[in-house]
C-alpha cells in the first residue's frame, strides 16, 4: 500500500514537471513596416530570450535587426500574471495559455501618477496559436503618423511607421 502512495506521488511530480513549460514574451518596435509571415519565417530558428538580451534586438538575422525591446519576460505558463517595476517603468501582465493557444495582455506604464509627473501607458494584446518551438508572432500593430521636420526655414511633413510587435515562444 506504501508503495502504491510512492509510485502514484512520482507519477503526479513527472505530470507537473511535463506540463510546467515556460514561456518567452517580448514586445518589440520595429522602425519600418513588418508582416507577421515574413517575421514569423525570420523568427525561425532564433531564440527569444537570446534576442531581447538587450534595449535593441541582438541578431544576426537582418530582418530583425533595428528592434528596440520594450519588453522581455521568461515565465511558466501557469504564471502568465504578474506585475514588473524597474525604475518608472511598470508592466502588467495577464494571460492564459491553454489548449495550445496563448492569449495575453500587456499594459507598460512610464511615469508615476503623483502630483505633477507625467503618466503615460500603452496596451498591447493579442491572441494566437503557440506550438513549440520557434517564436511567433502573437499580435502585430503598424503605427503611421505624420511628423514635421525643418532647417533652416524649410518645413517637411513626413510620414513614419513603425510596427510594434508581441513575440512568444514557447520552450
Amino acid at each position: 500500500m506504501r508503495m502504491r502512495g510512492l509510485i502514484f506521488g512520482f507519477l503526479f511530480l513527472l505530470t507537473a514537471a511535463a506540463s510546467a513549460q515556460q514561456i518567452d514574451l517580448a514586445v518589440i518596435q520595429f522602425p519600418e513596416p513588418k508582416t507577421a509571415e515574413q517575421l514569423d519565417a525570420a523568427l525561425a530558428g532564433t531564440r527569444l530570450v537570446e534576442m531581447t538580451n538587450s534595449d535593441r534586438t541582438t541578431t544576426s538575422v537582418p530582418y530583425l535587426k533595428g528592434g528596440t525591446v520594450l519588453f522581455a519576460q521568461s515565465t511558466a505558463t501557469s504564471a502568465l500574471e504578474s506585475s514588473t517595476r524597474l525604475g518608472a517603468t511598470r508592466a502588467d501582465v495577464k494571460g492564459t495559455y491553454r489548449n495550445g493557444r496563448l492569449d495575453l495582455r500587456i499594459d507598460l506604464s512610464e511615469g508615476v501618477k503623483a502630483g505633477l509627473r507625467s503618466f503615460s501607458s500603452r496596451t498591447y494584446q493579442g491572441a494566437a496559436a503557440l506550438p513549440k518551438g520557434s517564436p511567433r508572432v502573437i499580435s502585430l500593430r503598424t503605427i503611421t503618423r505624420k511628423i514635421q521636420t525643418g532647417s533652416k526655414g524649410v518645413h517637411k511633413v513626413e510620414e513614419v511607421s513603425t510596427t510594434h510587435a508581441i513575440l512568444a515562444q514557447l520552450r
